[in-house]
Formats: structure tokens, C-alpha cells, sequence
């Protein structure tokens, strides 16, 4: 019987690494609020609780499974759940990996890294189970593309998170009137505002949920971040009479409810 080579190894230990990042994501981003709305969490969490048996299912065939050494094409199969998990949710990774400071950022850099490191190690295991000659002298080859993985991903964390951090400002001028923004349950409570060209506006954003959020207004400049469980002071000074847009620049946030208007008169 062909033995597990190091790349088989590796794939095992990276489903497993994928299968805890997305039990960290569901315990931090969806558990807290299934009681408090579960209409709109409960369906989100039957379909990343369903990957999340898929992974895990993945990752004891890859772990225990005694002929999977022979069949090549097992370890590409299993890696694609994994590809399409990531590929689905890329829009509300590219937040969390850009923001260390974001409650979802370790769970996001390790979902990633994993599913990386599952795709090279899957390349090689599929070789190798083909032609076991490959394993004895591709060990070497195979470390050095996991390392390039996992480098590749760093570099690239590291770059978003450099280009998010651009032109990122807080207004600091001592504000004429005040307001409360509140976001709970991934909206904001008060979507509309009212103020002056003439004033600033000092507006203390709450933010109730277990989960990081942002407060961000193109048009000005501004882009705050919220971290779960805090309150942030942002001092709005618009420039002109007109409308001015904020939202949550978090994935799919804007699109649950977290985006309002302030009109500057």
C-alpha cells in the first residue's frame, strides 16, 4: 500500500485549519446574533454551517480514509468546496484582511493561508498518488511552494491593508452640534441627518454588535473603523451644500441596511 507523503500531510492539516477559522467565524459573527435577529442570520448560518460539515467531512477522509494514498483525483475533489467557500466570500474577506484591528481578522488570514496551502499540497498529493517516483524527489519542491503560499499571502495581506490605510482621516475640528449613530444587528438605526454648511457635526457612532463595522463618507475623506462593543467620535465638516452618503464598508454590510444620508443645507 502506497504510504501518505509529507504533501498528503499537509493537506490534511490545512482542511483542519479551515474547518476551525470558519467555526471561529460562525461563533464570533453569527452565534451572538441568532437570538437577537435570527430571520436574517438563520439561513446564513444553515449554508456556512453546511461547508463547515463538508470541510470537516474533507478533512477525516484526508486524515483517516487508508486508501486515499491511491487515488489521486480524491485530492482535488476535496479541495473544491474549499476553493468555492473562499472564491464566494472574497468580497467580505478583503475587510477583515485589510483591518488587523477587525474582530474576523486572524479567522480570515488563516481561512486564506489554509485554503492555499490546501490547493499546492492537493497539486502534489494528486502527482504523487499517480506516481509514487514523484514523492521521493519532490519533497523538497513541495515545502518551497507552501512557503511561497503562505509568503504570497502575507505580502498580499500586507498590501491591502497598506492601500485600505490610504487616505484614511479623521476630521479633528472641534464640532458646533452633536448626534448619535447607533449600528446594531448590521444596520444603522438612523439612516438620515440634517446640519448646516456652517457647522460640524460631531457624531458619536455606536457600535452594538459583536462584529467590526466602519463608518466611512467618501465624499469627505472619512473612513472610520468600529470595533465590536465600542463608540467613536467623527467630526463631519462638509464642504459645500448637498447631500452627503455614509455606509459600512464591510462585504455586504451597505447592502443590509447600513448606509444613510446626511443633508447639508
Amino acid at each position: 500500500m502506497r504510504s501518505r507523503t509529507v504533501a498528503m500531510t499537509v493537506y490534511a492539516i490545512a482542511y483542519w485549519a479551515l474547518v476551525l477559522s470558519v467555526l471561529g467565524v460562525i461563533v464570533v459573527a453569527f452565534l451572538p446574533g441568532l437570538s437577537t435577529n435570527p430571520d436574517d442570520v438563520l439561513p446564513i448560518l444553515v449554508l456556512v454551517g453546511t461547508f463547515t460539515v463538508v470541510f470537516a467531512l474533507s478533512a477525516l477522509i484526508a486524515t483517516f480514509l487508508p486508501s486515499a494514498p491511491r487515488r489521486g483525483w480524491l485530492w482535488l475533489v476535496l479541495a473544491i468546496p474549499a476553493v468555492l467557500f473562499v472564491l464566494l466570500n472574497a468580497p467580505y474577506l478583503v475587510y477583515p484582511l485589510t483591518h488587523p484591528a477587525d474582530s474576523l481578522f486572524p479567522e480570515s488570514l488563516v481561512m486564506v493561508v489554509a485554503t492555499l496551502a490546501l490547493v499546492v499540497a492537493g497539486v502534489f498529493a494528486f502527482r504523487e498518488a499517480r506516481d509514487p517516483a514523484r514523492a521521493s524527489g519532490s519533497r523538497t519542491r513541495f515545502v518551497a511552494s507552501i512557503v511561497g503560499a503562505i509568503t504570497l499571502g502575507a505580502v498580499a495581506t500586507g498590501f491591502l491593508a497598506g492601500v485600505a490605510g490610504v487616505g484614511a482621516s479623521q476630521l479633528t475640528a472641534s464640532p458646533t452640534t452633536t448626534a448619535t449613530l447607533v449600528a446594531a444587528e448590521t444596520k444603522y438605526v438612523t439612516t438620515s441627518y440634517s446640519m448646516s454648511s456652517s457647522d460640524v457635526l460631531g457624531l458619536f457612532v455606536e457600535n452594538r454588535d459583536s462584529i467590526s463595522h466602519s463608518f466611512d463618507i467618501d465624499a469627505l475623506d472619512i473612513h472610520v473603523q468600529l470595533p465590536a462593543k465600542s463608540t467613536v467620535a467623527v467630526a463631519v465638516k462638509p464642504t459645500q451644500a448637498g447631500q452627503l452618503e455614509f455606509y459600512c464598508a464591510v462585504g455586504g454590510h451597505k447592502a443590509a441596511g447600513m448606509s444613510g444620508t446626511i443633508d447639508v443645507s
